[in-house]
């Protein structure tokens, strides 16, 4: 689907469609895609994880890390009140759960909204 500019000829009135540029299409989505959160609570991370059908995942996923990341992982996953993108236990458990970082910007899209 095309998107266009629509210009008037103030003298005539005469109306023309020009499409868009590339560059223009893409400034706009850039500006306008959706800005991904860099914490959500720990409620609403379980929840997004549940709604993916991920949470039953999330032990076993701990467990299978190495002492003393597994450890450090089941601390995090049991005390913390928030998740952090960025932070240690998500960066050790998407690989382990086989998500990608656009899975994971999803899952914390979904998350805030929660």
């Amino acid at each position: 689907m095309e998107h266009f500019h629509v210009i008037t000829n103030a003298e005539t009135g005469e109306r023309t469609e020009v499409p868009f540029s590339q560059e223009e299409i893409d400034a706009y989505l850039l500006a306008n895609a959706p800005k991904i959160p860099k914490v959500v609570t720990m409620r609403q991370a379980r929840l997004a994880l549940l709604q993916a059908g991920l949470l039953s995942n999330i032990q076993a996923a701990i467990d299978s890390l190495a002492s003393p990341a597994k450890e450090a992982a089941q601390i995090e996953w049991e005390y913390s009140q928030e998740v952090h993108r960025d932070k240690a236990l998500v960066q050790m458990l998407a690989p382990v759960l086989n998500l990608s970082n656009a899975e994971l910007d999803n899952l914390f899209l979904n998350a805030s909204t929660l």
